[in-house]
């Protein structure tokens, strides 16, 4: 007889948050996308382990979802990725053995343009130029350049990126959507409370913003505080309808509470948005 778990169940066993395992169902890695509620097989917890694996030895775990999906496209039918060797290298998730995971791409090496981001996150002295008579001074970064040196930073080095993003902040700290990013930085290292910080300073600015209430409401969802959460999604969709992963998991929190006319409502609307 096969057991079955929640993804709650799942997620405190293998030490994720839930919504990193309701993010993994979503994108099909694991269990049945749409299924609510989400039943995860043994094979599925395997699945969630190598992933948290992939994340302790570095890898981000936005990165190895991405790299997880490119693979999980190539495989034959009934084959998972439990079953695959999986190891983290140079930032990426690989098949051991191989040289790249499937759909990868190596970085080009190629010399920088003035004032790109270095690959490896760090601050270098810029070039002189041949001609100059003495020092030069250093060309003056703007709020927009930060921002989108950040966005670059990502995912090969979070830690970089959160520092750009404060820098970015710091010279317009009227900008919700480096708020909003710096929030999900925190909030995927683990540090809910600086999360929150980021996603009601991103209100703050734009109280209208459906994304930082939606954020704030899966921050409240992995702390365990359901009503705070389903009060959240739904400020979230009176403000935008189309958040449909606000709808799926608002269907999860019905039908752990036993609304199940609600549960069902949330989830069609779910389906309706993702539907190809």
């Amino acid at each position: 007889m096969w057991s079955s778990y929640s993804a709650r169940h799942a997620a405190q066993l293998i030490g994720l948050t839930e919504s990193a395992v309701r993010s993994c169902i979503r994108d099909g890695l694991i269990g049945s996308p749409g299924e609510v509620p989400a039943r995860l097989s043994f094979r599925d917890l395997a699945a969630l382990r190598a992933m948290k694996a992939l994340v302790d030895a570095g890898v981000p775990l936005t990165r190895v979802r991405k790299d997880l999906l490119e693979i999980a496209r190539a495989l034959p039918d009934g084959a998972t990725l439990a079953e695959l060797p999986l190891e983290a290298r140079g930032g990426r998730v690989c098949l051991r053995g191989q040289g790249t995971s499937a759909g990868q791409l190596e970085l080009p090496l190629g010399p920088q343009r003035r004032g790109d981001a270095p690959a490896d996150g760090a601050l270098h002295p810029l070039p002189r130029s041949a001609t100059a008579a003495g020092p030069q001074p250093a060309p003056v970064i703007t709020a927009d350049e930060w921002l989108a040196r950040a966005a670059a930073l990502e995912e090969q080095d979070p830690p970089a990126a959160i520092e750009a993003y404060q820098r970015s902040l710091r010279l317009r700290p009227d900008c919700s959507e480096a708020w909003i990013n710096l929030g999900r930085l925190h909030a995927e290292s683990g540090d809910a409370d600086a999360a929150r910080r980021c996603f009601r300073s991103a209100l703050d600015v734009d109280p209208a913003d459906a994304t930082a209430l939606y954020n704030l409401g899966v921050v409240a969802q992995d702390a365990g505080e359901e009503s705070d959460a389903i009060e959240l999604y739904r400020r979230a969709l009176e403000l935008d309808t189309s958040l449909a992963e606000a709808h799926y998991n608002l269907a999860t929190l019905y039908d752990r509470t036993g609304d199940a006319r609600q549960a069902i409502r949330h989830i069609n609307e779910y389906r309706k948005l993702t539907k190809p």
